[in-house]
Formats: C-alpha cells, structure tokens, sequence
C-alpha cells in the first residue's frame, strides 16, 4: 500500500477497512475478538488465507492465544515458506 499517512487514515475511518476484512469474518467474530484481552489473538485453522477456509470461514477453528505465540507461528512460517527469519515483529 503506497499511501500517505493522512490517505491511510482517512481510508480506515471511511469504513473501507470492514469491507476489505469482509471476507475474512464469520457471524460473531465481534464478541469473539471483544472478548480477548490485550494479550491475546485468535489462532484459526484452516488459516484464513488458505482455500479451506474460504470455503467455509464460520467452520474455522479459532481459540484465544497468547501473542507471543501468534507471533512464533507467523514467524516460522516466514522461516519455512521464505527461508528468511523476519524478526520479533517481522521486517520492516
């Protein structure tokens, strides 16, 4: 995304951000994210860019995971799929 700063803003609080996640929420993910604390994110699999999950994203398996693990897994699948290790927070 080669936008200004203002540009992005203003494209978040537009609503543009639900439609472009449109396709990656199931019926009650609000409650289920809202229920999280800061420390937490949610694991799914099928992950939600595989095919599987396209099929039938509400079928996902999700539970609440800490984001230290979150990050771990991002990270090494970067590692498997790039032979690359982008870091804590991956490459900036």
């Amino acid at each position: 995304m080669d936008a200004t700063c203002s540009t992005s803003l203003a494209w978040l609080v537009s609503g543009a951000l639900d439609e472009f996640y449109a396709d990656l929420r199931w019926p009650g993910w609000h409650e289920e994210v809202r229920a999280l604390d800061g420390h937490q994110g949610l694991s799914l699999f099928p992950p939600l860019w595989s095919a599987e999950a396209r099929q039938d994203i509400s079928a996902a398996s999700r539970r609440a995971v800490s984001m230290r693990e979150l990050l771990g897994v991002a990270r090494d699948s970067c590692r498997q799929f790039d032979g690359v290790d982008p870091g804590f927070l991956g490459a900036v």
